[in-house]
């Protein structure tokens, strides 16, 4: 193990250089854009089967219908499910699908959380953890540094807050105001999550340049953000919208989130574990929250969102908190990191511990690595 970051730079040396980056991104595009190609194809192999499945819905929604039709008082079950089964087929299935999601979602938080909790006993996770922070610490390059800090702030919470505010000013000044609370909900509902859990698991970072509560590393903040502001962004451009319009907005969703989450990994600000469940948390946000706007709310028509001018709104935020943050923080932020990163220089036999640790009781390093000042028992 301790010479296997020799080996790793060693290879970096090689390859990484900024054209291989740019085309390793774009090979991780294209495959996103194939990928999500194939749910329409798949669709379109199910067709006969969804056909089917609306005659049972169409049959159902009418026996049902008739039933409550006889009912003085209707039973509120009744109703919200033919509510339900009034939708289109492929809608319902979609739900289905999000439920299993967040079921899914929600059993790898809970694991991921039980293994950090064991701290050095949790061997897969720990160990996993040191692996890849070894690696991308091989792999810090000067240019790479630029590249990652600019990354990792559109994750950040400067430019989140200026998305979030301005998709929600869009959607009340257009009187969508079912969809602006479950914008406001899903992105002050995921800050919450993250909050508890961070001061619940109160395990240490890597390396840190933050003090307080955001000095705790699990699960990642920047994940978890950047999955529901740009995920749930996602879901209302593609709402009502054909999968020509849904591909690229999903693939530069994705492409977006993945790229922010790796930022994190390489900068050193979380361990693999915390990014993974930042993206449990806020993926399953995401489709709790989708589920319940789908199925108990009509959502709003999509002249009242104006799909494209929301884009365009989100992404002229974007823009102007990007330029604004780069413009007058970026080379102090970048500073900050790169001595963050220079003081976890931890010997390999150490990281296993300090993947686990959790911050020494009554002790400030000023919110900067917390991880290497940690005389508590492993967590």
């Amino acid at each position: 193990m301790p010479e296997l970051p020799a080996r790793v730079g060693a290879v970096g040396d090689a390859w990484l250089t900024p054209g291989t980056a740019l085309g390793l991104l774009g090979l991780f595009t294209l495959a996103t854009v194939l990928l999500l190609c194939l749910v329409p194809l798949l669709v379109a192999l199910l067709r006969p089967l969804v056909r089917w499945l609306d005659g049972m819905r169409v049959w159902g929604a009418s026996a049902l219908s008739t039933r409550v039709a006889a009912q003085d008082r209707p039973r509120r079950l009744s109703t919200l499910t033919l509510r339900v089964l009034e939708r289109d087929i492929a809608e319902l299935l979609l739900v289905l699908a999000a439920g299993a999601a967040l079921l899914a979602c929600g059993a790898a938080l809970f694991w991921l959380a039980a293994e950090v909790a064991r701290g050095a006993e949790g061997d897969e996770v720990v160990h996993l953890d040191q692996l890849v922070f070894a690696q991308l610490r091989a792999w810090r390059r000067d240019w790479l540094d630029i590249a990652m800090v600019a990354v990792t702030e559109l994750g950040g919470a400067r430019i989140s807050v200026a998305v979030g505010v301005a998709v929600f000013a869009w959607l009340w000044w257009r009187r969508a105001w079912v969809t602006a609370l479950y914008w406001a909900t899903a992105l002050l509902g995921a800050r919450a999550c993250v909050m508890a859990l961070k001061l619940g698991m109160a395990r240490v970072r890597p390396a840190s340049i933050y003090s307080g509560l955001e000095s705790y590393s699990f699960p990642s903040s920047h994940a978890t953000s950047s999955m529901v502001t740009y995920g749930f962004l996602a879901f209302l451009l593609c709402l009502r919208q054909p999968w020509r319009v849904r591909m690229p907005v999903l693939a530069l969703t994705v492409v977006a989130v993945v790229a922010i989450g790796v930022s994190r990994l390489y900068l050193g600000m979380h361990w693999l574990s915390d990014v993974a469940a930042g993206y449990a948390l806020g993926l399953a946000w995401i489709a709790l929250l989708g589920t319940a706007y789908r199925t108990l709310h009509v959502p709003a028509p999509r002249d009242a969102v104006a799909p494209w001018r929301l884009g365009v709104v989100a992404a002229a935020a974007v823009v102007v908190a990007f330029s604004y943050v780069a413009w007058f923080g970026m080379p102090d932020t970048l500073e900050r990191y790169r001595q963050a990163g220079l003081a976890t220089a931890v010997p390999p036999q150490d990281l296993l511990a300090t993947a686990g640790a959790i911050p020494a009781a009554g002790r400030s390093c000023g919110g900067r690595c917390p991880a290497l000042q940690s005389d508590s028992p492993p967590r």
